[in-house]
C-alpha cells in the first residue's frame, strides 16, 4: 500500500548501548530573566520553571528596583521580591549588575559609566553582595553590566565600546564583591555578540585583569541565532580566542534564543515547531563542541515594558515600550500566565536523558541526535529534525547495538506541529504522549519514527519486567 510517508526521506540513526561516552548533563544550558520590569514571577511561573529544575538562573538587577535613594539610604523591598521569586524556582542565581542611580549618576546619559562617588558605589555593590550572597544565599556569580557595547539598545544603561573602559568600570565593581564575599564569582560584560568582535573585546580585558592580577572567574555574551551552526561558530571564536590569554576562565552565553526580530510580532509565532527544533538542535551543538560553560535561555516568561519605570535614568524610553509592548518579544518558554510553549518542553525533554551518553551514528546537518542510558536501563534517544526553516519531513530508522534484551515499555513525545496547536489552544502541564506500547528489544532493535518538519522527539525505553 502507497501512503504519504512513503515517498519521504529515510535516514537512519545507530545507537550503540555498548560504548559510553561518560555522563551526561545538559543542566548546564539553563535559563535567564529581567532587566524589562520589576514585578515578581507569579506562583504559576514559578512552579512551572521549578519543574524543570534549573541549575542556574542569570537576571538582572535593573535601576528600576530604586534600591539606592542616596544619602546612604537603602530600600530593598522590591528586589527581595523579586529575588525570592526567583530563587522558588530553583538553582543558584547570577545576578547582572545594571544600576545607575540618580544621586550617583544625575546625568541620564548612557556614554557616563563612571559613578561621581566611586566609595558610594562600592558600598551599594556590597551591600547588595552580602544581601543576595550572604543574608539570603542566592546569588553564586555576580556579572557587571550587559551589552557594555550596545548600551541603551540592549536594554540597559552603561555604554562602554571600550574595553579598555570596561576595564575601568570593572575595576571599581569587582573588588566591592569580591570584598564583601570572597568565594563568589565575579565576571562580565555580557557582550552583545559572540564572534570575532566579542573575542578582540574578551581578549584585551582579560589581559588587564591578567596584568593586575584582578579576580575574573568568567565573561558573558548574548547571541541570537536560528542556525545551530552559527551559534558554535560564534562561541568557538570566543572560546579559543580566550584560551591565549586565560584558558581558566568560564565562558557563558547569558542570553541565549533563536533570531527574534524579523518586525513580525503575533501570538502564534512562539508556538511554531521551529521554535523548540532551533533551540535543541543549538543545545546539542555547542554540547559537542564544548565551547560553553553555560547558557542561559532568554526570557523565561514574556515580558511588559512601564517606560515611566525607566524615565529617572534612561533616555531612550520608548524605544524599550516599542520593542516589549508594541512589537512584543514572545521569547519566554512561558507567557505572562505561565501558559507553556515549545521551548518549555525542549527543557523538560532534556531533563530525562539521564545517566551516561552513548554513541550515536548517522547524524547530519538535518538530523540531530543524542542518547543516554541510566543505571536502571532505561534508554533514551533525543532527535531533532531541523536544518532551517521549511526542513522536509523525513522517516528516521533507529538500529540498535547492544541493547540488553528484554520486555521494554516505549514512550515516545514529540514537539510537532500537532502537539504545538494544542499548546496554543490550552494550558499544557506535561507533553502528552506521542505513542506508548510494549516491545521485546533484541541486542538489534530497530524502529521507525516519524519526524515532521522542525520536530524534536524524544523516545524512552523504560524496562517493563
Amino acid at each position: 500500500m502507497t501512503d504519504r510517508f512513503s515517498d519521504l526521506l529515510r535516514h537512519r540513526l545507530d545507537v550503540d548501548w555498548g560504548k559510553d561516552k561518560g555522563l551526561l548533563d545538559l543542566n548546564y544550558h539553563s535559563l535567564g530573566i529581567g532587566g524589562i520590569h520589576p514585578e515578581p514571577a507569579s506562583n504559576a511561573i514559578i512552579e512551572a520553571v521549578a519543574k524543570l529544575k534549573p541549575q542556574m538562573i542569570r537576571i538582572f538587577i535593573q535601576e528600576f528596583f530604586y534600591v539606592y535613594k542616596g544619602n546612604g539610604e537603602y530600600d530593598w523591598t522590591a528586589l527581595d521580591n523579586y529575588m525570592d521569586a526567583v530563587h522558588a524556582m530553583g538553582g543558584d542565581i547570577m545576578a547582572t549588575i545594571c544600576n545607575k542611580p540618580n544621586a550617583l549618576y544625575p546625568q541620564i546619559d548612557e556614554d557616563v559609566w563612571m559613578p561621581n562617588d566611586v566609595s558610594k558605589w562600592q558600598e551599594l555593590i556590597s551591600k547588595m553582595v552580602i544581601r543576595y550572597s550572604k543574608e539570603k544565599p542566592y546569588v553564586t556569580h555576580w556579572g557587571i553590566a550587559n551589552e557594555v557595547n550596545f548600551g541603551e539598545l540592549g536594554g540597559c544603561p552603561y555604554k562602554i565600546t571600550s574595553p579598555d573602559d570596561y576595564y575601568e568600570y570593572y575595576k571599581i565593581t569587582a573588588p566591592a564583591i569580591c570584598d564583601a564575599l570572597p568565594g563568589v564569582k565575579v565576571g562580565g560584560p555580557s557582550h552583545a555578540g559572540g564572534g570575532d568582535a566579542c573575542a578582540d573585546y574578551m581578549v584585551r580585558f582579560l589581559e588587564h585583569c591578567k596584568r593586575d592580577g584582578l579576580k575574573v572567574d568568567f565573561v558573558t555574551y548574548n547571541c541570537y541565532y536560528d542556525s545551530a551552526e552559527a551559534h558554535v561558530r560564534e562561541g568557538r571564536i570566543v572560546r579559543d580566542a580566550m584560551d591565549k590569554v586565560s584558558p581558566d576562565v568560564k565562558l557563558y552565553m547569558t542570553e541565549f534564543n533563536i533570531a527574534i526580530d524579523d518586525g513580525l510580532s503575533l501570538e502564534e509565532k512562539p508556538y511554531e515547531p521551529a521554535c523548540a527544533a532551533s533551540l535543541a538542535s543549538s543545545i546539542l551543538a555547542l554540547h559537542d563542541d564544548g565551547c560553553l560553560d553555560g547558557s542561559f535561555q532568554y526570557h523565561i516568561y514574556d515580558q511588559y515594558c512601564d517606560p515611566r519605570l525607566f524615565a529617572p535614568w534612561y533616555s531612550r524610553t520608548r524605544y524599550m515600550a516599542r520593542y516589549w509592548n508594541d512589537t512584543v518579544n514572545r521569547v519566554g518558554l512561558v507567557d505572562q500566565n505561565g501558559k507553556t510553549r515549545p521551548q518549555y518542553f525542549v527543557y523538560d525533554l532534556m531533563n530525562k536523558l539521564k545517566g551516561n551518553r552513548v554513541e550515536v551514528n548517522g547524524t547530519s546537518n538535518l538530523i540531530h541526535a543524542i542518547a543516554s542510558k541510566a543505571d536502571d536501563e532505561t534508554m533514551s534517544v533525543m532527535v531533532i529534525n531541523y536544518g532551517g526553516r521549511n526542513t522536509p519531513d523525513c522517516v528516521g530508522r533507529l538500529h540498535f547495538e547492544g541493547a540488553t534484551e528484554g520486555l521494554y515499555k516505549m514512550k515516545v513525545y514529540k514537539i510537532d506541529d500537532i502537539a504545538c496547536a494544542k499548546m496554543k489552544d490550552t494550558h499544557m502541564e506535561e507533553l502528552p504522549i506521542s505513542e506508548e506500547r510494549l516491545a521485546y528489544v533484541h541486542s538489534d532493535f530497530a524502529f521507525d519514527i516519524f519526524l515532521p518538519g522542525e520536530t524534536v522527539a524524544l523516545v524512552q525505553i523504560i524496562k517493563a519486567e
